[in-house]
């Protein structure tokens, strides 16, 4: 009910989801790097797969050579040769 509320009130005050509800933001530069950005951790990283923690669920980026260039208490970015993007529970 309270997110549902949450989703009312940054509608009706145009407020960007990924700020006001601590969504995701992922952007993909073509199929070499990618940032994420509002995630909450790192739950494994090697060089196939990077699966981090959102608020409400989990975000994997498959592939190969993968490698975390940086990261911070914000954002991160993922380059080497992505194949995939997955999201779970």
């Amino acid at each position: 009910m309270l997110e549902q509320i949450k989703a009312t009130a940054v509608n009706g005050l145009k407020l960007p989801k990924d700020v006001a509800l601590g969504e995701l933001l992922v952007s993909f530069i073509g199929r070499s790097a990618v940032t994420v950005e509002n995630y909450r951790g790192i739950l494994l990283y090697d060089d196939r797969i990077v699966k981090l923690q959102a608020k409400h669920y989990r975000l994997e980026i498959h592939g190969r050579r993968l490698h975390i260039e940086y990261y911070n208490n914000e954002e991160m970015k993922i380059t080497g040769m992505i194949t995939g993007m997955e999201f779970g529970d």
